[in-house]
Parts: structure tokens; sequence; C-alpha cells
């Protein structure tokens, strides 16, 4: 309670200036009117257009789209001023008072947070509001209860997770104009979320929604996380200029990567035996020194670091197979009062029939396995650098979810799950699951190492080390662990499998 006391004097000093500022008032109460006029027009529109067509369903979905814009062009606006909440008062001159205060960095921090999030929060809402009331204007009844509380919450966390980022932009900048230009990187992706979330809508698949309100809450939360952790009111006035240093980029990441120093790489030997320098060991010498080196490299370096991240491990593969077994009794629970008709598990039959007898030995390489896993895994990892970790383990409870989902379908088709797994996705997924779990939890390493204190680094060095092992992680272990799989898959695993069930896969006549 004395932290939110103390947070809510340093917000409330905030609310003051921004509602006596006719610079930030204007343009938040002319969006606020617009914004909703425009998106009636476009309701009342859509909704006749459609209507010709017998399209009601499709558009009573666009009401709950058109709040959720109604809801965001309003914060894009209100996020100037929390995008110079700390580097706009270091640049007026008026950020020395508020440091030299009693106050603690937590709370400096929080207060600046509050007074960002309460006035964009109150402008989306009035904007809805009045949008709202001109479909009532109009005649158009409302979407049902349950869709309005749903934007109303997507727009909360939405909002929540931009100003968080612009604070945190707003506290590594050294200027104004730094801060602004780096929002794009708040705005685009956002505008990128609320697309995905009208996908869902207009499928009809809302209430898959709560997930994302869900995976944008802990998101927003690891922000601010990440904000206190690295919030030290000296580094505000210690910082004058942003230089980006390649060389100091590269040094971390390098004694990250690899702390032992490494022998030359083999070409240099080969090109020594070519010009015949004596100065250098013969070619089976040098082959010797690399593998010693590669093997002190997994020593001291590799295994340390699967070490650090043995708790990220464990949470990921228990979250694997809760979400493959889920995902299993879901389906085969569903499917008991479904059965498919004789010419249907035909057809199924037929087909994996093709798969493993044809298709399988034909146009499957082990090459093009390898390179389809290795662009999931790549995809993972890229979506846990931008998410702290949360979208890439949505996207591993994807993938366990389906095999498991799989599994549930083959009691319908007359075919054994255990077997199925044991002879279909054991024989290459013994090598391939781990190197998934381990990537996916190096991810999640990477989100929890950012929101922990780490003595004196600052956030890019943190973000360095932690991408420095995390590529150990893929390059030593998660691709030879696919290449090996990729193998077995293309060329052992069809024909255990067809050994195992291949009777069960002859088509009823």
């Amino acid at each position: 309670m004395s932290t939110i006391k103390m947070s809510w004097l340093v917000a409330k000093r905030e609310l003051v200036d921004q509602m006596r500022d006719w610079r930030i008032l204007v343009p938040m109460i002319i969006l606020t009117l617009f914004f909703p006029y425009l998106m009636n027009v476009t309701a009342k529109g859509a909704t006749v257009y459609l209507n010709q067509y017998g399209a009601n369903m499709m558009a009573n979905r666009i009401l709950p789209f058109l709040i959720l814009v109604v809801g965001y062009f309003p914060v894009t606006v209100s996020l100037v001023v929390a995008l110079e909440a700390f580097v706009g008062e270091k640049e007026r001159g008026t950020i020395e008072p508020l440091l030299t205060s009693p106050l603690a960095d937590e709370h400096l921090y929080l207060g600046k947070l509050f007074a960002g999030t309460i006035v964009p929060l109150t402008v989306s809402y009035i904007g809805i509001s009045i949008y709202m009331a001109g479909l009532s204007w109009q005649g158009i009844a409302w979407p049902e209860w349950r869709f309005i509380l749903q934007t109303l919450a997507l727009t909360a966390v939405q909002t929540l997770l931009m100003v968080s980022a612009a604070i945190v932009i707003s506290t590594q900048s050294t200027t104004v104009r730094a801060a602004n230009l780096l929002a794009s990187f708040i705005v685009i992706p956002v505008a990128l979320l609320i697309q995905g979330e009208s996908a869902m809508m207009f499928w009809g698949t809302n209430d898959i929604l709560w997930l994302a309100v869900f995976g944008v809450a802990v998101m927003s939360a690891l922000i601010i996380r990440l904000g206190i952790v690295h919030f030290k009111r000296e580094n505000l006035l210690g910082r004058e200029i942003d230089m980006l240093s390649w060389g100091w980029f590269w040094q971390i990441f390098r004694q990250t990567y690899s702390s032992s120093s490494q022998p030359a790489p083999l070409w240099h030997y080969l090109l020594a035996l070519l010009r015949k320098n004596p100065d250098r060991p013969g070619l089976f010498s040098a082959l010797t020194q690399q593998l010693k080196a590669l093997g002190k490299w997994y020593k001291q370096d590799v295994f340390l670091t699967l070490r650090r991240m043995a708790p990220a491990f464990l949470i990921t593969f228990i979250i694997g197979v809760a979400a493959a077994l889920a995902s299993y009794y879901y389906i085969n629970t569903n499917m008991q009062g479904m059965v498919p008709s004789e010419q249907s598990i035909n057809e199924i039959l037929q087909s994996a029939n093709d798969f493993l007898v044809k298709d399988n030995t034909t146009n499957i390489s082990s090459g093009l396995l390898f390179w389809h896993n290795l662009r999931a895994e790549l995809v993972i990892l890229l979506l846990g650098i931008f998410s702290f970790g949360v979208l890439s383990l949505l996207a591993f409870i994807g993938n366990f979810a389906l095999i498991g989902g799989v599994l549930g379908l083959l009691p319908a088709v007359g075919l054994s799950p255990l077997l199925v797994f044991v002879s279909g996705i054991l024989p290459h997924g013994i090598l391939e699951l781990p190197s998934i779990i381990l990537l996916s939890a190096s991810t999640l390493h990477l989100g929890l190492r950012m929101v922990t204190p780490d003595g004196d680094r600052s956030i890019g060095e943190t973000m360095i080390i932690t991408m420095a092992q995390v590529v150990q992680v893929l390059v030593a272990i998660c691709i030879p662990l696919l290449i090996a799989a990729a193998l077995i898959e293309a060329n052992i695993t069809p024909r255990i499998l067809m050994a195992v069930i291949g009777h069960s896969l002859v088509i009823h006549p």
C-alpha cells in the first residue's frame, strides 16, 4: 500500500502537467470524437452492404472489431506522453528535482506508468462509449455482452502493453527524437496483433481471444518487471548520447559464446599446406586440435549454459507433456460420439497408405524435413525474442497439442495411438522433440533473464549475453539433433511404421 501511495504522488504530478498542456488535450479530444463517428459510419455501411447478400453473421462480427479500432487509435496518440515520461523531462531540465526526491526508483517508475496508462485508457473507453451510443442511435443492435467485455479487456491489456513498452523506451533513450522513432516497434506489432485478433473474430473463434488477453497481460507484466529491474535514476543523467558499437557487441557475444580460445580454422591449415608453410602442423594434427577445442567448448560453455537453463527446461517439458495429454483426451472424448462412415475410414487409410508407401519414398527427403523443422524452431526463436518467451511458449504448446490431437483421432479409424506413437513418432521424435523443447526452454530462459536483476548489466548487455547462450544451444545441440532426426524420419521411421501397422491400413471392401 505504501508503494502505491508513493507512486500515486508522482502520477498525480504527471497528470496535472498533462491536463494543462493543450498540445496533448486537443489531439486526444479530436480523436475521441472523430473516430467513433467514423466507425459508426463504417458500421452502418458495412451492415447494410453485407445484409444485402444475407451475410448477417459477418456483419455482426465486424462490430466488435470496430470497438478495437476505436480504442486503439487514441492510444497511439497518447503514447507520446509515455514516450517522453523520463527523457522528455530530462530535455526540459525538470527531472533533477524528481530524481533528488526521497522517492525510490520503484516509486518513480510506477508513478510514470500509472499516469501514462490512465489517460489513454480513459480516452479509449470514452471513445468506445460514444461509438456504442452511436450504434444505438442508428438502430444497430449491439454485439453480445461477452464480445463487448472481451474487446474492453483486449483494449485494456493492449494499452498497458503499449504504455509499459513506451516507458521502458523512455528510460533507455537519450533524446525525445530517438524515443519517438523507436515507437514504431510498439505501434506496428500491436497493429499486427489486432489484425490477428480481427481474423479470429471474423472466423467466429472469439473464445480463443481470451488466450490473447491472457498472453498480452503476461507480456505487459514482464515488460513492467523489465523496466523496474533495469531502471536506475543515475543512468538518466549519466548518458548523454547513444552510440552503436559493433565491436563491443561482438566482443560480449563472442566471449559468452566461447570463453576458451579457439585454434585457427581448418581452412587456414589447408591454405598453409598448399603454400608449403613449414610453420603450420599437418592436416591430421589440425583436425585433432579442432576436435579437442570442440570438446572443451562443450564442456566449459555449452554444458554450463544447459545447467543454467535447467529450470526453464523442466517447466517447458512439463507444459509440453500437459498440452499433448490435454489435447489427446479432449479430441478422444469428443470423437467418441462421432462414428465415421466406412467410406471415410477407407479414404483415411488409403491416404496413409499412399503416404507411407509412395510419397515418403519419392517426395520427402531428409534435407526437406531438416529445413522444415529448423524453420519452425527459428520462428519459435524470433517469437520468443520479441515477447520474452511468451509467444514461443504458445507456439511450442501448439506443436505438442497437435501431436496429442492427431493421436486422439486414431482410435476413430481403428488404429492404436500407442503403436503409432512408438513406431511413427518415437524413432525420430526421441531426437527431434528434445531439440524443440531445448530451444523453447532457451527462449523462456531469455525472457526470465531479461526480467531478473543482473548486477550492473544494462538491458542491452543482458540481451546480448542471453542471445549468445541461445545460439550456443541452437548450434551445439538443436541443429545436430534435427539433422539426425531428419535422416531417421526420412529413411527409417516409415519402414518401422509400415512394419508395425501396415496390416491395419488394408482397405475394407
